[in-house]
């Protein structure tokens, strides 16, 4: 694979455009070509989808998959959804559902988990950067807007809303409170496992949110790395950041200092 990939680097190809290339390979037979086909030449401009960004695993039930927007090259296996697993605690069998009625822009890599609930509205815009993960189980309901810088990695089990569904008033002051406020997740931020974010939050670049957290509110001011926690979520901290699955490699070359005392 080594001549292979500085083969694609002369020819213009991006290491994350390889990667995704390399995730076909490794996984053929967890893809439905079928299913992969149809929705590349359904939900994408023609020159993009003969490059089949999009790969559907067998457990996929796409309800709507509705308007796509890449804004990077087309590289096959861009998208993946329902293909890749962790094999020790996830599984195929939990169905993924994608109800997609709005518009979902895509700037780069995204890998769907099993299990994963995504919604989008009518008139609803959902914006990814390069390098999302959605982990197994995870709900995403997109009522107006919600946007996920690059390098987010939101764990399994969580929930991201922009809204309430339902109208609260407050009787005393006769007030009644927004049901949709737009979500901001920016770059490089880590969401532990049983999050919930709702609606109105804005996460800085590099926060790191503890599982089992619950975070509401504006967190954009309080500068880079912040560390959340708690019911409801406040910052412990800041300075921090959490490695990611996307490079491995950073993990390996920790351990080995780390085993290495140095």
């Amino acid at each position: 694979m080594g001549k292979i990939k500085n083969l694609l680097l002369k020819r213009g190809w991006s290491e994350d455009s390889i990667e995704s290339l390399k995730v076909i390979q490794k996984r053929f037979f967890r893809i439905n070509w079928l299913k992969t086909l149809y929705y590349n030449l359904k939900a994408l401009p023609l020159r993009q989808a003969a490059r089949i960004p999009i790969i559907i695993g067998y457990n996929v039930k796409i309800r709507k998959l509705g308007k796509i927007n890449l804004s990077s090259l087309a590289s096959p296996g861009l998208i993946s959804i329902g293909v890749i697993k962790i094999d020790r605690w996830e599984s195929n069998a939990d169905k993924i559902i994608i109800s997609n009625y709005g518009t979902i822009h895509i700037e780069g890599r995204v890998k769907i988990h099993p299990g994963v609930r995504l919604v989008v509205y009518p008139q609803a815009q959902l914006l990814m950067g390069n390098r999302v993960l959605l982990g197994s189980m995870t709900k995403l309901i997109c009522c107006r807007s919600i946007t996920l810088g690059s390098d987010i990695r939101i764990s399994w089990n969580c929930q991201v809303f922009d809204s309430d569904f339902h109208f609260l008033s407050n009787k005393g002051k006769g007030k009644i409170y927004k049901r949709t406020l737009p979500v901001t997740i920016e770059s490089n931020t880590f969401v532990g496992n049983n999050v919930t974010i709702g609606k109105g939050t804005h996460l800085a670049k590099g926060t790191v949110v503890s599982c089992c957290s619950k975070v509401v509110g504006d967190f954009s001011q309080g500068g880079e790395g912040q560390l959340l926690t708690g019911n409801p979520a406040t910052c412990v901290g800041t300075g921090f950041e959490m490695t990611s699955g996307w490079f491995p490699e950073q993990e390996v070359e920790i351990a080995r200092r780390i085993e290495d005392g140095n």
